[in-house]
């Protein structure tokens, strides 16, 4: 009787880790896109000129960091049902209606239509946050829409910190 108390001490300890893994992971990638849209509002003050190679090169280095994330997390946890596409259909539809508006309502709607995508794969309820982007309909410019990134993001990086710690 003892080894099964023991044995259930042991797998909850795990599972709490996995989860705080989760919320971890989740975090790290939300940084690094905040990290990614301050650095384009440095750069769109004293270099625009540059900035499809900053976003280039940024994008890139996202896509390695997430590939990474995924590659370590994905292991630990069981397979995907039908709902956990969901995400890449958000932001494919995401990136279609960026496309088609080409404005900063374009890049609301494909933050929100992703994240929509997200909350239902991840069932996350921080992934909701960066909805806020609706507002950037109300005041439709660049560094407004920028601004709303880096604090929504924030916001889902700092909520899912705090869900890790406690976790632990």
């Amino acid at each position: 009787m003892e080894e099964v108390r023991e044995l259930k001490d042991v797998l909850e300890r795990v599972e709490a880790k996995l989860i705080a893994t989760f919320h971890i992971y989740t975090a790290l990638i939300y940084s690094a896109w905040t990290l990614a849209v301050g650095g384009s509002l440095l750069i769109t003050l004293f270099k625009p000129d540059y900035l499809g190679y900053y976003w280039l090169a940024s994008i890139m280095a996202i896509f390695i960091l997430v590939f990474y994330v995924y590659r370590k997390y994905i292991p630990t946890v069981e397979g995907e049902n039908k709902e956990g596409y969901a995400w890449i259909v958000g932001w494919i539809v995401g990136g279609i209606l960026y496309g088609i508006l080409g404005d900063p309502r374009g890049l609301a709607s494909m933050i929100i239509s992703g994240h929509i995508g997200m909350a239902i794969s991840f069932r996350e309820e921080s992934m909701l946050i960066p909805l806020l982007l609706i507002l950037v309909f109300l005041k439709p410019n660049w560094t407004f829409a920028s601004y709303m990134v880096v604090v929504t993001y924030s916001a889902v990086a700092t909520f899912n910190l705090y869900k890790a710690f406690k976790v632990i």
